[in-house]
């Protein structure tokens, strides 16, 4: 008879942590009763995630009736974790990662997670994560912090959720935290400044909707790399003073006055939910050279702004519902991305590089016009273009009057994607088709991507056409479509037109009128067509 050797019990202690590490805390606890050996080595992980899927809700809450099931399995959950965790501290094992995620409800639960705390913390952690979920409206009401975390010296990432950090008042030395992530707490302006100024490696800070804040005030801070201040109530003021900081996202409702020009060396910068002036974001943008990733959305005072960069690359421009002009020279950017109203005044210098343009309609079913034209011009100076949030064909299709009084205005666009919400007949699907051709009059490639309901499921489909032409022989004729293009259109120098995933295959008759109408329409509007390819979609 064969003997079965257990090679995975005889792997060295260290891989054996590293392989358990990728498990569920769950099934490192089953995988202890194993055996002696596999009891040893679960007892010494370095890594415990005791989570929500660890503690389940029922057994935390002081409402719930606790049959005697559930009070042993409680019992033993906390007796694991008590265990665990004195066990490591009397062998004086550290910990590298630490993460508890608990609803506390009585004292007793405070006093036993902070017990826990201190055996953490005691056992050198390296990544503290706590969460204590919490149904309480008053942040006074959260559960204080215990001390000792802001004195632990071990600590490179620290993430808080749901807590209360605002009575302490002593030194804070968190000498080697390089990470910090404050979500849902309850704090004050002095306690923050206190806390980051006892960081003196701190790289990256994180601090989201939390309460008592009302002034931001950052400076020293040499080794600081991205700061990010998202949603937290009250903050009026935002002052950053890092030398080397490559990355800012400030999103505060309230927030009216920043002061960013200090951060010199920042590269990308995002903006979002602020009452700041025109004046104020001119003058930031002038005082950052280095940028080169910029977004601006939702902020409802800027009104006219101007941005010069000579590195700026990407710029998102996003729901400013009172911007009305907008000045742009960035002869470096590659990517423009415009959400708004069609009435905004766009004044566009130097884009040798744009690769991608991007309009998303804010209100799609407003009627064409020149002012409307004018933007999708000012959009249209990249090898791809992309018209997005459109409700239905009818959005897209340009009035023939207009058609005879304006230019293209994407003709230089070679790639366009049109995204529409809702499907469309085989008639509305060929206007659509002599809307855009007439938009992007020498289209290399057009995708149009739709939804469909099918078999009460919601599907997005995406029809492509692909284009080649042939040099246009120049006769001298004025043809009336190309009378305001600087080379003839599409019309004049067709070549070949390839149709691809075309509908469902489960709409035979619609397939088969698609193809009919196409074809029709191609040959007898492209004067030197040879060949014509429809490929619909294969289940």
């Amino acid at each position: 008879m064969e003997v079965v050797v257990d090679k995975i019990s005889e792997l060295p202690e260290p891989l054996l942590h590293y392989i358990l590490s990728f498990l569920p805390i769950k099934q490192v606890v089953q995988s202890s009763t194993l055996s002696k050996r596999w009891n040893h080595v679960c007892s010494t992980i370095p890594v415990l995630e005791f989570d929500k899927s660890f503690f389940e809700s029922k057994l935390w809450c002081q409402d719930t009736k606790e049959t005697c099931e559930i009070q042993r399995k409680k019992v033993e959950l906390y007796h694991f974790v008590e265990q665990n965790l004195l066990s490591r501290r009397r062998q004086g094992l550290s910990i590298k990662k630490f993460t508890l995620a608990v609803c506390l409800s009585t004292p007793k639960s405070v006093s036993r997670v902070n017990r826990w705390i201190e055996y953490v913390v005691k056992s050198d952690v390296e990544e503290l994560n706590l969460d204590f979920q919490t149904f309480k409206w008053k942040w006074k009401s959260y559960y204080p912090l215990p001390q000792n975390i802001l004195l632990a010296k071990s600590i490179t990432v620290l993430r808080l959720k749901a807590c209360r950090l605002d009575s302490y008042f002593g030194d804070i030395n968190l000498s080697s935290l390089k990470i910090l992530s404050l979500y849902n707490v309850g704090t004050n302006d002095q306690i923050i400044q206190n806390l980051v100024a006892g960081c003196p490696v701190i790289e990256d800070i994180g601090i989201e909707n939390c309460c008592g804040l009302k002034c931001i005030q950052f400076s020293g801070l040499p080794k600081v790399k991205s700061i990010e201040l998202k949603s937290n109530k009250g903050v009026e003021t935002v002052e950053l003073e890092a030398s080397n900081i490559y990355h800012v996202h400030i999103q505060q409702f309230e927030a009216s006055k920043i002061n960013l020009v200090p951060c010199k060396n920042l590269k990308l910068l995002m903006l979002g939910k602020l009452h700041i002036t025109d004046s104020c974001f001119n003058y930031h943008i002038s005082q950052l050279p280095l940028i080169e990733y910029l977004s601006v959305y939702w902020c409802d005072k800027l009104e006219s702004i101007k941005i010069s960069s000579h590195r700026l690359k990407t710029l998102h421009i996003l729901k400013c519902d009172k911007l009305v002009e907008v000045e742009i020279n960035t002869p470096k950017l590659c990517k423009l991305s415009y959400l708004g109203g069609n009435t905004i005044s766009f004044s566009v210098t130097a884009l040798a590089y744009l690769s991608k343009a991007t309009y998303q309609m804010l209100h799609s079913d407003a009627p064409w016009n020149v002012k409307k034209m004018e933007l999708l011009a000012n959009l249209s100076n990249s090898k791809l273009l992309e018209l997005l949030n459109i409700n239905s064909t009818k959005d897209m299709v340009i009035p023939k009057e207009l058609r005879d009084i304006v230019s293209s205005p994407s003709y230089r666009v070679k790639q366009l994607k049109v995204e529409i919400s809702k499907s469309f007949t085989t008639h509305e699907f060929i206007e659509l088709v002599d809307s855009l051709l007439w938009i992007s009059p020498r289209l290399e490639l057009l995708l149009i991507t739709y939804g469909e309901w099918i078999d009460k499921n919601w599907y997005r489909e995406t029809i492509s056409f692909k284009f080649s032409y042939e040099k246009p022989i120049l006769t001298g004729e004025n043809y009336s479509c190309c009378k305001f293009l600087p080379d003839p259109c599409w019309r004049q120098c067709l070549k070949s037109v390839t149709i691809e995933n075309c509908r469902e295959p489960a709409n035979v008759e619609t397939v088969k009128a698609d193809k009919e109408i196409l074809e029709k329409y191609f040959y007898e509007n492209a004067k030197i067509l040879e060949s014509f390819q429809f490929n619909p979609k294969v289940e």
